[in-house]
């Protein structure tokens, strides 16, 4: 008996010294993964991350603020944090990103949320979190008035320019799957060079989602040399983009969502930006809220169909 006691001591001394290890591996993963609301504490600064020039979503303002659409929701969600937190004097910081950095401020947490024209699509979904959809587009092309294309039938053999990283690719490169188009691609960094190459006729036209053609054509020199057209290739909802797996933080951001469409409050930031003379250059794009959006705030969701 005292023979196997002594070796149950034994076997329980080696099994403590193998624990010690295990957890010491553990801690700096627990510390590590500090949570949004958490780091806002802390820090007591929220970070937005935002897009430069994608009026009437978001855009410098010049002076290293921002202001659009977008950012018009954001603000309210940092008011919303402020209030969670009991923290009156949070601040808020204004990151500017381009469409290839927005997913690495991210996940890397150098920003809490990114508020401007990322679409919520299955891909992004796994790995990262996203809130009630504040805009829908669609993807169709622009091309100068002068070229005789309408339709996507139109650009058999021609060149398409898009801009690298851009969720509209598969839609385009689907169009062109069945080898009726023959499309020439070229792909460019930003969608001021996109828009450049069509304007000199280096391409027949650039793909993307039509809000932001509309967008990029009324601050060329010459709008009325460029057009928006071709069938509706997809529709897509616009959503602000968090970390994935932050119940709390993401909790917050969806009650004020839902509370600033439940108020109203969306529809008058929505004609602000869209409808009035706005930005930076006092542009009206004209642009009425269209039935998928309006009919989804009728019952707000972050469900979103593919």
């Amino acid at each position: 008996m005292r023979e196997r006691t002594a070796g149950l001591a034994a076997w329980w001394r080696a099994l403590s010294l193998m624990a010690v290890p295990a957890w010491m591996c553990l801690a700096p993963v627990s510390a590590h993964a500090e949570n949004t609301l958490d780091k806002i504490r802390r820090t007591n600064t929220l970070v937005i991350a935002f897009p430069d020039h994608h009026f009437p979503f978001a855009e410098s303002t010049g002076d290293g603020g921002a202001a659009g659409y977008s950012i018009d929701i954001c603000r309210k969600v940092a008011d919303a944090v402020r209030s969670e937190l009991k923290l009156p004097q949070m601040q808020v910081r204004l990151m500017p990103i381009d469409i290839n950095s927005r997913f690495e401020v991210i996940s890397s947490g150098q920003a809490d949320i990114e508020c401007g024209t990322t679409t919520n699509n299955a891909s992004r979904r796994s790995r990262f979190s996203f809130t009630i959809p504040h805009f829908y587009t669609t993807t169709r092309m622009m091309v100068r008035k002068e070229s005789g294309i309408r339709t996507w039938l139109d650009m058999r053999g021609k060149r398409v320019v898009t801009v690298r990283g851009s969720s509209i690719l598969p839609y385009v490169k689907a169009r062109d799957a069945a080898g009726v188009l023959s499309l020439r691609w070229s792909e460019v960094a930003s969608d001021l060079d996109a828009v450049a190459m069509v304007a000199d006729g280096r391409v027949d036209a650039y793909a993307e989602d039509d809000v932001l053609l509309y967008s990029y054509r009324s601050a060329t020199a010459n709008p009325d040399a460029l057009e928006i057209v071709g069938e509706a290739l997809s529709v897509d909802p616009y959503a602000m983009m968090m970390r994935k797996d932050d119940a709390a933080f993401k909790g917050v951001v969806d009650r004020e969502m839902v509370r600033m469409i439940s108020d109203g409050e969306i529809y008058g930031m929505y004609d602000r930006w869209f409808m009035r003379p706005a930005g930076t250059r006092k542009r009206a794009l004209g642009l009425a809220m269209g039935y998928v959006l309006r009919d989804s705030l009728r019952f707000p969701s972050d469900k979103v169909a593919e």
